[in-house]
């Protein structure tokens, strides 16, 4: 029997927290982040005297909140408890009262004010007591809180602050204008003050909702939910704690509205009808009321105010008799009526057998383990008003009537409290009563004839049946009731007399969720796309597989899948309905969208290829790959382990390396759910190698099919040919990198040759049609190491793998983690096979090397000229001959005459002599005009010696001229000298205390070293240390010096302290005795690097044609930084010229990711095999890894998590508009202070025009989308992602005016429910060039199953099964069907199209495709009308054993 629940207590509970809105402008401008404030009350002084002369009065006091703006009070008023004075003698009592308040409002602003009123209560024998008031006054709330934080950052504790207390009463303040503490009728009480403190309470942030906003709450109030807050001798709110959750489901809800659902909604819009009638003062014709939706409301309430936001279930009317739902706005409801009143015909049903029900599982998680939390349910109509004749003349942009939502009835239930029945009848309320919506409620049934029990369910009932958690195990009741059962033996197998009746239990319901399954023995069918759940990272460590011997740095990702394409994981996810509105709640430690994995394709999963597939490569005419010696280079089975020595390397005699990739041939997958290479023969590929810049290849076209190439005859090898107009070319793509150390940096042959042995080379396959990327897949460049020989190559099949990232599922995390979405998913979308070579040559000694080939061993510790180092060998006045450019002493000294004007621009121009002899600097080409220039003053001298006129001072006068001239020259020229002597004589002095050190840093990585500082001078100097780069740091704590000390190798003491922190200059200071030396340690970092990405791709022939040499040359800058130690008078004893000669560094992964433009990315990328690293304490038992990102604009965080969970990588990114790329870097560190990460990743995001699209599964849904032309005319043609499920009109090529608008027609059909992305691109097919792309996000909701099957079918069934079903017509003309699967690799129908007269009945021819393998599937049969709308669904359940 079920359990009755009429929330008596709870309503009596909730009448009590009455509080007053806000300013209306107040509440719709507030920001949706609220401040938590606690007030302190501590001492009130100075109060008038007894208010009786016999009794000793106690007071109490009460704070309200108030809005001088607006002159209003909002709000709950707080009344304090009765205390009675102490101290202060007996006409001016002091009264400690020491009581808190707590707060929290969106609303923040100087004129909301708290006021408090004090009031002497004295007892008057059985009299009411007699209140007097003693004073009120005015706590500027978030002035003092702002005085608290600037104590606060500063280090101090604000005093306890104190208010003046007047005369009267607050209600004064509605006739006060602002300000308010200058109104001249405001009268203070002499001596009357109210000690107080206000602070901001951080820790209310946890539990702020249970509180509701505006709300003043004691320290002793009782706030369900909250731990501690029925015990009157603690401060629940100090430090507070919310109380456990637990989730609940909620299954078979069902209303009932007496007399009757029809009768009810029928008296409900004719009271609305005369209430529109009264309200527009004329008389309608009939009832212009209709009903369009019924919607439940279903949110936890604590019976101060909503805990987590409600949710909105949609309600069905549903008869019992007929056992049939009646959908609103369901393509079942396209009856005649002729055909409709012959079906309630044939059984008598009585009206009072309806009732409204929820067709899914209601899942609330966040019910409170209180026994005054309550679950609150509220019964909307959503009704139309018609449209009169009058109103359609009016304005003909009216095309549809007004929509009115109007609450109805409402009901409470107390889970905690009947925790032991699974049956619950819930009791609604209506009429003029208080409701936590605050709406008006229809009224309620006259019940003054009836009896009290009568009475309960005059409202209405709410009957529910529910489990506690998340109802994985337990098995649900029986809801065969809502499932329509089949007439007649609609299943039945060939050749076979036994039938399969329709599924009796309908494990799925209506809506299309499915109930819970039970792990069995058997292997569940899942879907494709949901194996990547099976991974290490998404399963509890003692559920986890054996983990094969893998490389370091490299998570394990199990790619075998059964037959079926199923895993684990989704058996126990049910297909869950799409919510309406679920608000995300940030949970400790943990985002609430799921984070997806960052695995990258796999190199350990590449593979050699047979003797018969080298056999067919070499036959094709590739590029033959010979060393030196025309000899082919030594082969690398990539099958055996391939051990790199680096010193064997570095030794190596062949310095010069010719590094070779070629491209041969490509596979399509069969296995792929989406293939873009449908669309065209073309692709090209992107990758970034070494440090040099990103290559993106020429279109090359596949042909020639090579099934012979693998075993596997149902794969698709293609040949790749460069393109010669359109037309295959040279079989196979090559590229070439020459890496001369000659046109190298110093020592950046080691660095190349270990970034060989580390790196992964990770290339990107694009559809050269269609530009869609076809998948990733990666290589080991450790195979380029050639180990002694001379030339090494090796061949690949690399797996290219598509990795599509889901948005985040609505169910909130840290249930079961099988249950949880992955948030992605992973497959196979082809096979490239690959070849790369590395050809050694010998250093050309003609070439003069002026840098070494390796970098010597760092010297962590660098002493200064100042402390014993003196190697200055003295120079010259002149910078050019001392230094070099950037400053640095020279070691070779080579002092050679040269004319001034050739060495100085600024010179020569001043000089008259010489304005025609000008000589370009020897470093610098001559421009074009320059030439010019000298060609034609050479061809005027000649004439003029020809003529003989050249001489110039054939005239006393022109020989003065000349003179004078000279003259001048030379006086410019002495001004010059005695300009430039100080600072070549400042220049060379400043050598005798400069000391060189260069560093090689990488991007994210800490260069540590320490600089011997010795004070020369007699006298104690406070030395600082000056420099203008951000990225160079001196050490000051302690521990971070003594950390890189250790990771170093550096065995030199540390001093603590050594720093004068008490400084108030911007750079360090450290204070150094007479003659003392100490040590100062220095860290460099950087996080720049080059993240610009062109949208559109580079000529790559032209890239091609380049010479590698020269782009060897382009390498990063090398910088210089002068790091100054100046003493107390400003002056500089000791100068470091550091050199920085930046290394490349290494990429563990990239991700590419796809977002809508001009919005926040956010996503929580799980760090793959974090279960077994290990990183600094951030608390007892946890662990803390830090984040880094090149682009300061991104926010990047790493939480501190358990010893042994996962770890998420937070990163949120603003994207700019559409079709812009944003690149940047992220570096994850296991230290504090971040000395080399652990891991570095790339990340690509692309801002894309997202399109939101809603639809049914099985049933397509169309839209148009706006193309707008360009400048000039192109020939475009649109391509989708997934062909299969989005078609596109005009699915050819066609011809896009300048500056007209095309309109593309989109057709989406998914077959599977849930949110899935697709990707529209336009793209110009003379150019190849991306025109335009969306983003479609579909949101898919499951169909209603209208019958569901059963059947058992045998494992490895020969030619197959075959079943037929029944399908019968409901409308009484002849209608045309189409009919397919969601499962089309498991079953086959006879025919897709047929066509049934009115009535009658058709079967359908079923083939289930044999199977070699046990398991469970569930198949869904759509049955679609000419427009593809869902006319029924029928769900499958084979099982094949």
């Amino acid at each position: 029997m079920a359990a009755f629940s009429s929330g008596q207590k709870w309503i009596d509970f909730f009448n009590q927290t009455i509080q007053l809105p806000p300013a209306f402008e107040r509440e719709h401008s507030a920001p949706d982040v609220s401040t938590p404030i606690r007030i302190s009350l501590n001492t009130i002084e100075g109060l008038t005297g007894k208010a009786d002369a016999e009794k000793q009065p106690e007071y109490q006091v009460f704070v309200s909140l108030y809005d001088i703006s607006y002159r209003k009070f909002f709000g709950k008023q707080w009344m304090g408890p009765l205390l009675a004075a102490h101290g202060g003698g007996a006409k001016r009592p002091k009264l400690k009262y020491n009581q808190n308040l707590y707060f929290h409002t969106p609303i923040y602003n100087a004129n909301i004010v708290a006021v408090v009123e004090v009031v002497a209560v004295t007892q008057a024998g059985i009299l009411k007591p007699k209140r007097v008031s003693c004073g009120w006054g005015i706590i500027k709330v978030f002035n003092e809180e702002k005085k608290s934080q600037e104590a606060a950052a500063q280090g101090n504790t604000l005093p306890a602050q104190k208010v003046q207390l007047n005369y009267g009463t607050p209600r004064a303040l509605f006739f006060m204008d602002d300000p308010v503490d200058e109104n001249e009728y405001l009268k203070p009480i002499p001596d009357c003050s109210l000690s107080f403190t206000v602070t901001k309470h951080k820790a209310m942030f946890s539990v702020m909702s249970l509180i509701p906003e505006n709300t003043l709450i004691g320290a002793h109030d009782v706030i369900p939910g909250l731990v501690g807050s029925n015990n009157q001798n603690a401060d629940a709110l100090k430090k507070p704690k919310a109380l456990n959750r637990v989730p609940i489901q909620i299954n078979n809800l069902r209303i009932q509205l007496p007399p009757n659902i029809e009768k009810f909604e029928e008296e409900l819009c004719e009271a609305l009808h005369r209430d529109r009638e009264r309200m527009e003062n004329k008389k309608l014709s009939g009832n212009s009321i209709s009903v369009q939706e019924r919607r439940l409301i279903v949110g936890v309430h604590n019976g101060l105010n909503f805990v987590e936001k409600p949710e909105t279930m949609y309600l069905d009317v549903y008869d019992e008799a007929t056992r049939t739902l009646k959908p609103q706005n369901s393509p079942n409801l396209r009856r005649s009526k002729r055909f409709h009143s012959s079906q309630r015909s044939l059984t008598s049903t009585d009206s009072t057998s309806t009732c409204l029900v929820v067709k899914n599982k209601i899942e609330l998680n966040e019910v409170i383990d209180d026994p005054m939390c309550a679950v609150l349910f509220t019964l909307e109509y959503v009704v139309g008003h018609k449209v009169s004749e009058e109103e359609k003349k009016l304005s003909q942009s009216i095309t549809k009537g007004h929509v009115q939502t109007v609450s109805v009835r409402w009901g409470v239930w107390n889970p905690i409290t009947q925790s032991n029945n699974p049956t619950i009848q819930v009791a609604f309320h209506g009429g003029p009563i208080k409701f936590p919506d605050e709406d008006f409620l229809f009224k309620r049934p006259d019940t003054k004839m009836q009896n009290s029990e009568a009475s309960k369910f005059a409202g209405g009932t709410l009957t529910l049946q529910w489990t506690i958690g998340d109802g994985t195990g337990v098995e649900p009741l029986p809801i065969s009731h809502l499932i329509q059962p089949g007439s007649m033996s609609s299943m039945r197998s060939d050749g076979d007399d036994n039938m399969l009746m329709d599924s009796p239990t309908g494990k799925k319901p209506p809506s299309g969720r499915r109930g819970p399954v039970h792990q069995t023995p058997q292997q569940s069918l899942m879907q494709p796309e949901m194996a990547a759940s099976v991974y290490s990272g998404l399963i509890p460590q003692q559920m986890q597989p054996p983990m094969p011997m893998m490389p370091p740095g490299y998570p394990y990702m199990p790619m075998q899948q059964s037959m079926y394409g199923f895993g684990a994981a989704y058996q126990r996810s049910p297909r869950s309905t799409v919510k309406v509105s679920t608000e995300m709640q940030e949970i400790p430690f943990q985002p609430l969208h799921a984070p997806v994995m960052a695995l990258p394709p796999q190199p350990n999963r590449q593979q050699g290829l047979s003797r018969a597939a080298y056999a067919k490569l070499y036959s094709t005419d590739f590029p033959a790959i010979v060393d030196a010696n025309g000899e082919p280079p030594e082969v690398i089975d990539v099958r055996k382990p391939w051990e790199v020595d680096l010193n064997r390397e570095i030794q190596d005699p062949f310095q010069c390396n010719e590094i070779v990739f070629q491209f041969l041939a490509f596979d399509r997958s069969s296995t792929g759910e989406t293939s873009v290479t449908d669309y065209g023969n073309t692709m090209f590929f992107t990758f970034q190698f070494y440090r040099l810049p990103q290559v993106t290849t020429e279109r090359v076209m596949l042909c020639k099919p090579k099934n012979e190439l693998v075993s596997d005859n149902s794969s698709m090898p293609f040949i790749i040919h460069r393109l010669e107009k359109d037309h295959p070319g040279p079989a196979g793509l090559q590229i070439k990198y020459m890496m001369d150390p000659t046109y190298m940096k110093a020592g950046e042959m080691q660095m190349f040759l270990q970034h060989l042995s580390q790196q992964i080379l990770y290339i990107d396959i694009w559809d050269g049609e269609s530009l869609f990327l076809i998948g990733q897949c990666a290589v080991d460049l450790k195979f380029l190491c050639r180990n002694g020989h001379e030339a090494v190559q090796s061949t690949f099949e690399l797996d290219v793998m598509k990795t599509e990232y889901e948005e985040a599922s609505t169910k909130v995390m840290g249930t079961d983690p099988l249950t949880q979405h992955p948030g992605y998913k992973t497959w196979l979308n082809g096979k490239l096979h690959f070849r790369m070579a590395n050809i050694g040559y010998m250093v050309d000694h003609r070439t003069k090397i002026e840098t070494p080939l390796f970098i010597p061993n760092k010297s962590h510790l660098i002493v200064s000229q100042t402390a014993g180092n003196i190697s200055y060998p003295g120079g010259s006045l002149q910078r050019e001959s001392t230094s070099t450019k950037s400053g640095l002493a020279s070691k070779k000294k080579v002092v050679r005459a040269h004319h001034i004007a050739e060495k100085n621009r600024e010179i020569a121009q001043l000089l008259s002599t010489h304005n025609d002899q000008m000589i370009p600097e020897k470093d610098e080409t001559p421009q074009e005009p320059d030439s010019e220039k000298r060609r034609k003053l050479a061809r005027m001298e000649a004439l003029r010696q020809k003529q003989g006129t050249d001489n110039k001072f054939n005239t006393v006068m022109a020989f003065k001229t000349e003179k004078q001239e000279r003259m001048k020259d030379y006086k410019t020229m002495e001004i010059y000298r005695l300009q430039t002597k100080k600072d070549g004589i400042i220049n060379m002095l400043s050598q005798s205390i400069s000391t060189e050190h260069t560093i090689n840093p990488s991007f994210g990585t800490s260069e540590f070293f320490e600089f011997v500082l010795k004070n020369p001078l007699n006298v104690q100097q406070t030395i600082t240390i000056e420099h203008e780069d951000t990225d160079l740091r001196v050490i000051t704590d302690a521990r971070e010096w003594r950390y890189f000390k250790q990771l170093n190798g550096v065995h030199t003491q540390v001093e603590e302290d050594m720093f004068i922190k008490e400084s108030t200059s911007e750079h360090p200071q450290i204070f150094l005795r007479p003659k003392e030396t100490v040590q100062i340690p220095f860290k460099y970092l950087t996080f720049i690097t080059n993240n610009a990405v062109n949208t559109t791709p580079p000529d790559p022939e032209k890239a091609l044609k380049d010479d590698t040499g020269k782009r060897a040359v382009q390498a990063m800058q090398t910088k210089y930084v002068r790091v100054l130690f100046k003493g107390d008078d400003g002056k500089a004893l000791s100068i470091l010229q550091l050199k920085i000669e930046p290394q490349p560094h290494v990429v563990n992964q990239t991700l590419r990711f796809y977002h809508p433009e001009q919005t926040f990315f956010k996503k929580s990328i799980r760090l793959p095999g974090s279960q077994g690293l290990s990183g600094p304490p951030g608390g007892p038992g946890t662990v803390q890894f830090f984040v880094r990102c090149s682009d300061s604009n991104v926010i990047a965080e790493c939480k501190p998590v358990q010893t042994g969970e996962p770890v998420d990588v937070f990163i949120k990114a603003a994207l700019a508009a559409s079709p812009q790329i944003k690149h940047f870097y992220a570096c994850i560190y296991s230290d504090p202070f971040l000395s080399h990460p652990v891991q570095i990743w790339q990340l690509y995001i692309h801002a894309l025009q997202k399109v939101d699209v809603s639809c049914v599964e099985g049933q397509t849904s169309r839209f148009n989308l706006l193309l707008r032309g360009t400048q000039a005319a192109r020939l475009v043609r649109s391509f989708s992602s997934n062909p299969r499920e989005m078609q596109l009109y005009p699915s050819e090529q066609f011809l896009l005016a300048a500056g007209a608008v095309h309109e593309l027609s989109v057709a989406v059909r998914p077959m599977k429910e849930g949110t899935k992305q697709f990707h529209l691109n336009v793209v110009d097919v003379e150019c190849h060039q991306l025109v335009r792309t969306w983003l479609i996000s579909v949101s898919c909701q499951p169909p209603t199953i209208s019958r569901a099957f059963e059947l058992q079918l045998p494992v490895g069934g020969g030619k197959g099964s075959n079943k037929k079903i029944t399908y019968t017509n409901p409308y009484p003309h002849r209608r045309e069907y189409h009919v397919l699967s969601s499962r089309e690799d498991l079953i086959q129908f006879r025919e897709n199209h047929f066509t049934v007269e009115g009535g009658e009945t058709y079967t359908i021819g079923l083939k289930f495709i044999p199977m070699m393998k046990h398991g469970v599937a569930e198949i869904l049969v759509f049955i679609n009308d000419e427009d593809d709308k869902n006319e029924e669904t029928f769900k499958i359940t084979a099982t094949y054993t």
